[in-house]
C-alpha cells in the first residue's frame, strides 16, 4: 500500500469538521503512513499554535502527530527540488506581461515528496490539483476569475510535466468516502440520518469548509456508494 501525503488544505478540511478522529481510526486500517512534510508542518501547527484562531486545531492535529498518525518526513534533498519548481509553477500562467503566483512552498514539497516515495497527494486545493491533472482548465478559471486574458508559457509547464508524473491525487472528501465505505460512521446512524443523509453531511461539510468537489460530483459519489 502506498503512503499517503498531506497537503495543508486537507488536514485542515478534516481538522474543521472535526473529523481528525476519523482519521486515526481510518489510520488503524491503513498498512501505509501518513506522511506530512517540514513546510507542510509549519502550516499546520508550528504558525497556527501561535495563534487564537486555529490554535484549538493545531492542538488536536499536534497530538496526532506525538502519536504517530502523522509522520514528518525530512529530507534536506528536496529543498532545491521545491524551490526550482515552486518558481517555475508561479511563472507558467501570466495576466498581460505579469506571471500569476497559484501554488506555495508547502503545496510544492508535499506535491515533490509524493514523486519521490510514489506515494499518493492528499490535497483539496484546486489549482495544484490541475496542475496535476488539466492546466489548460486551470488557465479557464484563471480567466473567469481574474477577467482577463491569461496566456501560458509552455516551456515551463513542459518543464514542470517532465518533472512531476504519474501522480495520484485524493481529495479530503474520497478519502472520507472511503472511511464511510469501512464503516467508520456507522455510530452516526440513526432514526434521524440514514446512511444517506450522513455521507451527504461527510461531503458538504468538507466541500464548504475548503474541498474543491462540485455538487456533481458529490451526487455521483452518493449515486456509486448506491446508499439510502
Amino acid at each position: 500500500m502506498n503512503d499517503l501525503i498531506f497537503d495543508t488544505s486537507a488536514i485542515i478540511s478534516i481538522a474543521t469538521n472535526n473529523l481528525l478522529d476519523v482519521l486515526e481510526q481510518l489510520k488503524k486500517k491503513f498498512k501505509g503512513d501518513f506522511l506530512i512534510s517540514d513546510a507542510v508542518k509549519m502550516e499546520i501547527l508550528d504558525n497556527p499554535i501561535k495563534s487564537r484562531k486555529y490554535k484549538l486545531e493545531a492542538i488536536m492535529i499536534s497530538n496526532l502527530i506525538q502519536n504517530n498518525i502523522f509522520k514528518i518526513y525530512r529530507n534536506i534533498n528536496i529543498e532545491n527540488k521545491t524551490m526550482n519548481l515552486l518558481n517555475l509553477c508561479n511563472n507558467i500562467f501570466l495576466a498581460g506581461n505579469k506571471p500569476i503566483k497559484i501554488l506555495d512552498k508547502a503545496e510544492v514539497e508535499a506535491l515533490v515528496l509524493t514523486q519521490l516515495l510514489q506515494g499518493v497527494y492528499i490535497v483539496d486545493e484546486r489549482n495544484i490539483r490541475l496542475m496535476v491533472e488539466d492546466y489548460r482548465k486551470l488557465a479557464i478559471l484563471l480567466e473567469r476569475k481574474l477577467d482577463t486574458k491569461i496566456t501560458i508559457n509552455n516551456q515551463n509547464i513542459r518543464l514542470f510535466k517532465s518533472e512531476i508524473k504519474d501522480i495520484t491525487i485524493v481529495r479530503s472528501a474520497e478519502l472520507m468516502t472511503i472511511a464511510f465505505e469501512k464503516g467508520l460512521f456507522n455510530e452516526y446512524e440513526n432514526k434521524y440520518s440514514n446512511k444517506r443523509e450522513i455521507l451527504d453531511g461527510i461531503l458538504w461539510g468538507l466541500r464548504l469548509r475548503g474541498c474543491a468537489i462540485s455538487t456533481e460530483e458529490i451526487e455521483e459519489v452518493i449515486k456509486i456508494e448506491k446508499v439510502k
